[in-house]
């Protein structure tokens, strides 16, 4: 007669999902009673905790890698700019690794955001740019032509984790409305702590979002 065996570890991530969509539902309730929702802090927070448990993980399992933060850093702006576009009624549907056109080796970036049929923005998400430190731009430029070629009027964003291990955007003009960095150079999630300390920020969250604010005055523009 086999065992049962009472594994908690499974029973967390049996937990996982249901705890995700309590944690959506609270969460609107806190952005439809306060008009000052900290999305930069609930992202931080979140990516403190994943980034801190994989380290762990490491430790106790003596793995030499961590799992790729990359896939759960594209899920956290994922969630908040789903839960961002129903508070805010903006109307737009967000998704990630859908293919730009109906044909083989067609883009799926990181996220798109829709109107209809009709391409609004994508988002690129690095979680820093230490591999491309010195050619960064001309990818993220080639990236955005190849979209517009499609799609010519689509807003092109990138929003990179951390500054750490590249030099980061500078004085370039086009951050806070188009490129986004929201850790400032040195701060890793492992560095962060509980106690939430808006310090650690290169750039808020809530610059992205309010371009899509922008984007729905556009649209709204737009004939139909």
């Amino acid at each position: 007669m086999s065992i049962k065996i009472q594994d908690e570890y499974a029973l967390a991530l049996d937990g996982l999902i249901p705890a995700l969509r309590s944690s959506y539902e609270q969460m609107k309730l806190s952005c439809f009673s306060s008009s000052g929702f900290d999305y930069s802090q609930a992202i931080t927070n979140r990516l403190r905790a994943f980034y801190l448990s994989q380290s762990e993980l490491k430790y106790f399992l003596d793995k030499k890698v961590a799992q790729a933060g990359s896939d759960f850093f594209v899920e956290t702006i994922l969630f908040f700019l789903k839960l961002f576009n129903e508070v805010e009624d903006i109307g737009f549907e967000i998704k990630s690794e859908q293919a730009i056109q109906r044909k083989r080796n067609a883009l799926r970036p990181d996220i798109t955001i829709w109107s209809g049929s009709e391409l609004i923005a994508v988002i690129e998400c690095k979680t820093q740019l230490g591999w491309h430190r010195h050619e960064w731009d001309n990818h993220f430029r080639f990236r955005e032509n190849k979209i517009k070629e499609s799609f010519p009027d689509a807003q092109v964003f990138l929003v990179v984790m951390s500054g750490s291990n590249w030099p980061g955007f500078g004085d370039d003009p086009r951050v806070g409305t188009q490129l986004f960095c929201l850790l400032k150079s040195g701060i890793w999630p492992t560095c962060l702590s509980a106690d939430y300390d808006e310090n650690v920020l290169e750039t808020r969250i809530e610059n992205l979002f309010a371009q899509l604010v922008n984007l729905r005055s556009d649209t709204s523009c737009i004939a139909v």
